[in-house]
């Protein structure tokens, strides 16, 4: 869920929106943006969804995200998320260069033997190290890096306005995978290993506008 808002937190500048030579302080091809408004979805993908089912293991969305559910209309198969706050650079390839965010609400996953509440999410460029605050039953756990995503693999697609306007900003198709330690949370709270440090477990997309900041000279 994290990279949702680490991508409206890491990439938002065009070509359009490169600092040009006048702007001190900052590199040629970057610029510092600011999210302002959009939604990002994280959706489980088809093995984690038969991975999950083995143990019948549902997820619900945590308020304030909302549930995405599949073509049965009930069945819920991931979130979508407003970012808290998010600010970033994108370089001149359109790829996030560094940055970070935080998303609001989260997912619970639970079957009859154990309930395990992700909250929280919080990720950042360019290590793609995604945290949450876990609870586990009826402990919380504190913020532990429980997924990652490769920023290098994310492409911007981005708007055609001119600044000062705000820009539009996507991204889809990127490829969420668990820690070690997310590995062992959900180990230890189901008491079966379903996943693997390799599986990609959740594909994720944002929609939303963004602010450039400007450039201040010497900084």
């Amino acid at each position: 869920m994290a990279i949702i808002r680490r991508i409206f937190a890491s990439g938002a500048m065009a070509t359009s929106l490169l600092p040009s030579g006048r702007d001190a302080g900052v590199q040629v091809g970057e610029q510092t943006f600011t999210y302002l408004e959009g939604l990002g979805e994280l959706r489980l993908t088809d093995f984690a969804r038969k991975q999950l089912a083995t143990q019948n293991i549902v997820v619900q969305a945590v308020a304030p995200a909302t549930a995405i559910t599949g073509s049965d209309g009930k069945t819920v198969v991931g979130i979508k998320t407003k970012p808290e706050y998010g600010t970033g650079t994108v370089t001149v390839t359109k790829k996030p260069s560094k940055g970070s965010g935080r998303g609001s609400g989260g997912a619970v996953l639970k079957n009859s033997k154990a309930r395990m509440e992700i909250a929280s999410i919080r990720g950042s460029v360019p290590d793609g190290r995604i945290y949450a605050f876990l609870k586990v039953n009826d402990q919380w756990l504190g913020e532990v890096p429980l997924y990652s995503t490769d920023p290098s693999a994310v492409q911007l697609s981005i708007g055609l306005e001119v600044p000062p306007n705000p820009v539009t900003m996507k991204a889809g198709g990127i490829e969420v995978k668990p820690t070690q330690e997310g590995v062992d949370a959900f180990t230890k709270a189901f008491g079966t290993a379903l996943f693997t440090p390799k599986d990609i477990v959740f594909t994720a997309a944002a929609d939303g506008l963004v602010w450039p900041l400007p450039s201040l000279p010497g900084a």
